[in-house]
């Protein structure tokens, strides 16, 4: 009886557990990586056009302000002009920029989406099964019953 218990006690936990990792996942793949959209700008006078980090404490951007394209380098000391950069190859190397952070996005979705497929099989749900009757004189109507 009492090991009966145990293993119900064990269940129990593991069913938790593996809620709150379903639950953990939804909430990053369905709010908080949408709203990391990093290729929006303001659309203003300075605009910050890419980050890198150099170390935990630093960083360089390019900065287009005014249309000139700037790159400066952020540390705890403050903010400092590297190089005014040539308007031309700036602007090319933004259009690379934005095609890799839309690939990016593509794999995220991909993934989401791949996730969800893989979620929905686990947890015994393979799709949302939309049956319509035909009924000559009655306008179509749908069942939404899940397929097992």
């Amino acid at each position: 009886m009492e090991n009966s218990l145990n293993y119900i006690g064990l269940l129990v936990q593991t069913l938790v557990a593996l809620a709150a990792v379903c639950g953990l996942a939804y909430v990053i793949f369905r709010v908080i990586l949408p709203r990391l959209q990093l290729g929006q700008n303001s659309g203003g006078m300075i605009r910050v056009v890419e980050r890198v980090g150099v170390d935990a404490k630093r960083s360089l951007l390019v900065v287009e302000v005014a249309g000139k394209w700037l790159l400066v380098g952020v540390s705890e000391s403050g903010v400092q002009l590297v190089s005014e950069l040539n308007e031309k190859d700036a602007v090319d190397a933004e259009s690379q920029i934005i095609l890799n952070r839309e690939a990016q996005f593509q794999r995220l979705d991909d993934l989401r989406s791949g996730f969800a497929a893989k979620l929905g099989k686990v947890i015994g749900r393979k799709e949302v099964k939309n049956n319509v009757e035909k009924q000559p004189d009655q306008k179509k109507q749908f069942d939404w019953t899940l397929k097992k």
